[in-house]
């Protein structure tokens, strides 16, 4: 008997067929590729949320269109496609926030994601109101600083005034003025730099040392070197205590003598004596714009500000830097003048005396300690450590008193302890 030819017809390998499906499949594949997708309107789309364009109009509910980065289309765009879309009823969709008063200069170096900031929606920075990067040992340019930001990367984008406090201390360092003539000429060419190098303007911080020894003139002479740019003056000013309103005309004069916009950082009232007066502070402003002078003021809503608890010593005592601030507090010959100043304030000067502008200890909340010892305080009254404090002072000295514990608070810390005053 012959054999069937079934059985004679040879059982391809496992393998092969393996190998021929796998082909197969990859033709197919490539035929798909090979066939074009549909055109896709925008990358895309943002649907159905509550639009806030930054223009000042009231929001409207609408979509979002963006494409190769950019926003390509704003309205109704239920009939377009785009390869992704999100959902946004009941959300808000805006640009990315500015924030116009920053202290991220340091932090940004460290950590360029800016998580806390781009998570809120800011994605824009504005550095220097409070003190600028540059000029400094570390950063002798504001260039310098900038391609710092740039190696490191960064999440946002940022622009930053130039510090009046740090020009000072380049050139003339932890003395008050008024500065000589060479120094001043240095000072405008350092500005000049600062503003070649991308800086939005000049800014100060006048109601402590350093910028507490820049006097007007000088703060004139810097200002003008940013007006052939453009640039704003943008200040803390000389005081919010009770010299607030001489403060106030001296911003003024600033920016007409410069010839520069003025912008007033944190304006109100921080003497509790002067509270109810705002609205002549806000006359002084509103005539000024009436007669065409560019200045703005912006404001915050609560009545704490943070500072340092080293602020409420008399400027003098701050004279040659933190060194010399310590062996002050320590000289027994100094404490009369010192306790009577810190109670009193300094007849004729604009001093910003937070201790009487705050009215009590009860006022002031301190953040953190350097010194270990001193953690248990932290978030604490300055009335409670007076209190936990003060009766350990007195067994060595009988006369010592509230102001006696503020000077060894400092001492332990090194002259520097945050603190928040609440005293408008």
């Amino acid at each position: 008997m012959c054999p069937s030819t079934s059985a004679a017809r040879p059982k391809p390998a496992l393998g092969l067929i393996l190998r021929l499906a796998v082909q197969a499949g990859l033709f197919a594949f490539a035929a798909i590729l090979a066939t074009p997708l549909p055109a896709q309107d925008f990358d895309l789309i943002l649907r159905g949320g509550r639009i806030v364009d930054g223009t000042g109009n009231p929001w409207f509910r609408g979509d979002v269109g963006i494409r190769n980065g950019a926003i390509a289309a704003i309205g109704d765009l239920k009939t377009k496609s785009a390869t992704r879309v999100i959902e946004a009823a009941g959300l808000a969709v805006a640009p990315g926030f500015i924030d116009i008063h920053n202290h991220s200069d340091d932090t940004l170096l460290v950590d360029g994601n800016a998580e806390s900031m781009v998570r809120q929606g800011v994605t824009s920075m504005i550095f220097g109101e409070g003190g600028s990067a540059a000029p400094s040992k570390e950063f002798p340019r504001l260039r310098d600083y900038f391609a710092a930001l740039l190696a490191k990367g960064i999440s946002t984008n940022i622009g930053t005034y130039v510090g009046s406090s740090q020009v000072w201390m380049h050139v003339r360092g932890a003395r008050p003025g008024p500065p000589e003539p060479a120094e001043l000429d240095r000072m405008r060419a350092v500005v000049r730099e600062a503003m070649a190098d991308g800086a939005l303007g000049v800014a100060s911080s006048l109601s402590g040392p350093p910028g507490a020894w820049i006097d007007t003139n000088s703060m004139v002479e810097m200002c003008k070197q940013a007006a052939p740019h453009g640039g704003i003056y943008s200040t803390h000013m000389r005081t919010e205590g009770h010299g607030v309103f001489a403060a106030v005309a001296e911003a003024l004069d600033i920016g007409k003598r410069a010839a520069v916009p003025v912008d007033i950082i944190h304006l109100k009232i921080a003497e509790h004596k002067l509270w109810g007066r705002m609205p002549e502070l806000v006359a002084t402003i509103q005539n000024a714009r009436n007669q065409g002078q560019q200045v703005t003021a912006n404001v915050y809503p609560y009545r704490a500000g943070q500072n340092n608890l080293s602020s409420i010593v008399p400027p003098w005592a701050h004279e040659g830097g933190r060194d010399a601030l310590l062996k002050r507090l320590a000289d027994a010959t100094l404490r009369p003048r010192l306790q009577k100043e810190i109670r009193e304030g300094i007849p004729g000067s604009d001093w910003y005396n937070h201790y009487t502008a705050t009215g009590s200890w009860e006022g002031m909340l301190l953040v953190n300690f350097s010194n270990t010892a001193y953690k248990r305080f932290e978030g604490k009254r300055m009335n409670q450590v007076i209190d936990a404090l003060l009766p350990d002072l007195k067994k060595a000295d009988p006369q010592a008193n509230d102001i006696d514990v503020l000077f060894r608070v400092l001492r332990d810390n090194s002259g520097s302890v945050p603190t928040v005053y609440f005293h408008h």
